[in-house]
């Protein structure tokens, strides 16, 4: 990864005494402000609030509470304005029930203040104002010329090896690919496998190689069992640059799949790309995930759900554009593939997604009816697909994608090398390349979003007029609905171009939408989006 130069984080620490902050690096800035400090009589000064409100500048500013800071004591309302994940308290601070209510919702951290060095690693670990992550496709997997057993490659999937290994530990295969680590930094590798038959046993090694030299510096190795336990790899940067090779040894006998190896900054207990981010894994096939991150907002109705579009990066979309609503939201990344999977996967990894979703309605106290689902592209998709199992208030979405199979058979000879990667979608989901296959999920999805309710659900899509990777998606979906129920409220806009043409104007839309359902449902105050 490329050095790059972070913008300071501000790190406001409220309580009877400064710490001593020098384990803090140089990425933050420490500012002590007394225990009994008045944010909202000055708004001037440390700029924290803006009219009463948290000052955008601020959305990824730490705040440190001692005992007895008094924002801990009787000022739950203010303290709602403070941003999740980003508050870390005094351990054993004599709390209301309602505020330990807030503290919990916004993700706040517990830590003992009498480990102050302690404190500051954390906080150098966990905070980034950017997220970083990428992967190597199985197109960089090298197998080792020992292994004589047969070897099938399925797209950007997986790479299938069969055979016997060994009775000991043998080089099988290297990714080809090194990867830059910058000096001091954590990061975490993730691979993803499946041991299909046999009594097969995996070794990852992992070493670290100065810049420039060829002298190992550091060393890892990993069991594959290790790593399903702990969720992956986590390697700590030399003090010098290093570049990062990967070796993966083999012993027994079997079949054995090699998917996408993730790449990542490892952040503190567990949390995956930014503070709160967490993961859904599916163990039934190659430890695939899903993402997602929950942000209280205000802790007022509606929870909106944003899944992400088709993204090559890493992590989440539409952190900032969610967090300026104001209101509680949720992101939900699809980290699969080159750019994700349209959030399908076998029953158990989709009720898994499902019961998230309905465990922070109740976590919140909300009801069904106070939750908003959408996305745009490929996060159309999902926010349609999870509909029938969640009942929303509203449904918005920009671009509608709902016939994954008929993308992929129109890609061989009506719109060639447009969207090669439907087929690993394709295969990912159904295990196999069929017309009978495309034609089976398009009519999971179309069976699945006929069986919602939605007689009290305002749908509000913008769509292109001459979309050219699935034309048919909203004449469809308004037509279902309307079949289901002639008096559900379908809101719409159609733009002329195709898929990928005048993403601004689908934007705007899509934004007018949700900060009309915000206010006139809703009741909230009316947002400017001062992007």
């Amino acid at each position: 990864m490329d050095e790059v130069k972070l913008k300071i984080t501000k790190v406001f620490h409220i309580g009877r005494r400064p710490f001593h902050s020098e384990v803090l690096n140089d990425n933050f800035q420490y500012k002590w402000v007394p225990s009994d400090y008045d944010f909202v009589a000055d708004q001037l000064l440390l700029k924290v609030l803006k009219d009463g409100e948290l000052n955008p500048k601020m959305l990824r500013a730490v705040f440190i509470f001692s005992e007895d800071a008094k924002l801990l004591h009787g000022q739950d309302d203010l303290l709602i304005k403070f941003p999740a994940h980003q508050i870390i308290c005094e351990k054993n601070t004599d709390l209301t029930t309602e505020t330990q209510r807030i503290l919990d919702l916004k993700g706040a951290t517990i830590f003992d203040f009498k480990e102050e060095a302690a404190l500051f690693q954390f906080i150098n670990e966990q905070f980034t104002n950017r997220q970083e992550g990428y992967k190597s496709s199985p197109d960089y997997l090298e197998i080792h010329k020992s292994f004589q057993g047969e070897v099938v490659k399925q797209g950007e999937v997986f790479t299938e090896l069969t055979g016997e290994f060994g009775e000991d530990f043998k080089q099988s295969l290297t990714w080809k690919m090194t990867s830059n680590v910058m000096k001091g930094e954590r990061f975490e590798i993730y691979p993803e496998f499946e041991i299909v038959s046999g009594d097969i046993e995996l070794l990852f090694k992992l070493v670290l190689i100065e810049s420039g030299g060829r002298e190992i510096s550091k060393q890892y190795e990993v069991t594959g069992e290790e790593i399903k336990k702990n969720k992956g790899i986590v390697i700590q940067g030399d003090s010098r640059h290093s570049v990062l090779g990967t070796t993966l040894y083999v012993k027994g006998n079997g079949k054995l799949r090699i998917g996408q190896f993730h790449i990542r900054r490892a952040l503190a207990k567990g949390n995956v790309m930014i503070p709160g981010g967490r993961r859904i894994i599916d163990h039934q096939g190659m430890n695939q995930e899903l993402f997602y991150y929950f942000n209280a907002g205000d802790l007022k109705p509606p929870l909106s759900i944003y899944f992400s579009g088709y993204r090559s990066a890493e992590g989440f979309e539409g952190r900032n554009m969610m967090t300026r609503m104001k209101s509680p939201f949720m992101l939900i990344g699809d980290p699969r593939l080159l750019g994700g999977c349209f959030y399908l996967g076998n029953p158990e990894l989709e009720q898994r997604l499902v019961d998230v979703i309905l465990a922070t309605l109740d976590r919140l106290g909300f009801k069904k009816s106070d939750l908003i689902l959408s996305g745009l592209s490929m996060g159309t998709y999902s926010s349609l697909y999870y509909a029938s199992s969640l009942e929303p208030h509203a449904i918005v979405v920009g671009k509608p994608v709902t016939n994954i199979g008929t993308i992929v058979l129109n890609e061989r000879v009506i719109r060639p090398n447009v969207f090669p990667a439907g087929y690993d979608m394709l295969y990912n989901v159904m295990g196999e390349l069929s017309v009978a296959a495309a034609e089976e999920i398009d009519r999971k999805f179309w069976e699945k979003f006929k069986k919602g309710n939605y007689s009290h659900t305002t749908f509000a899509f913008a769509y292109m007029k001459h979309d050219d990777y699935d034309v048919n998606a909203f004449p469809r979906l308004f037509e279902t609905i309307k079949e289901k129920d002639p008096k559900t409220k379908v809101l719409y806009k159609g733009l002329v171009g195709r898929h990928n043409d005048n993403s601004d104007g689908i934007i705007n839309w899509f934004l007018k939408q949700y900060l009309n359902i915000l206010v006139n449902d809703f009741g909230r105050e009316p947002i400017v989006m001062d992007f």
